[in-house]
């Protein structure tokens, strides 16, 4: 019986100590990540990605409209044309509360 209430101590202490030794480290892990992400050569890098990202998804909206069945015109016209076969539905598009974004088929 003796061991149990040793062991339960033991566990508290190692607990409690742990948690500090965890926390501080924690905090220094993220006070890190922040000096990291407002390096500006971070900043310029992310700035870079997502002017890449943002071109190949653009082009990848196009691809995808033009081998959408049905649709006959390439999505470089720029006037919108009576389609014979129906597409794929809209999406209703919404915006979110928190962001102010607009949602897509998510909503």
């Amino acid at each position: 019986m003796f061991k149990k209430p040793g062991m339960l101590a033991a566990f508290g202490v190692g607990y409690v100590l742990g948690a500090r030794a965890g926390r501080e480290r924690y905090d220094a892990m993220v006070a890190k990540a922040q000096d990291v992400w407002h390096d500006p050569r971070v900043q310029e890098k992310a700035h870079r990605a997502r002017i890449v990202a943002e071109e190949k998804a653009d082009t990848a909206r196009h691809t995808v409209r033009d081998k959408m069945p049905g649709d006959s015109t390439p999505s470089s016209a720029s006037s919108p044309t009576s389609q014979t076969t129906p597409s794929a539905p809209r999406p209703h598009t919404t915006t979110d509360p928190v962001t102010n974004m607009p949602r897509g088929w998510e909503s």
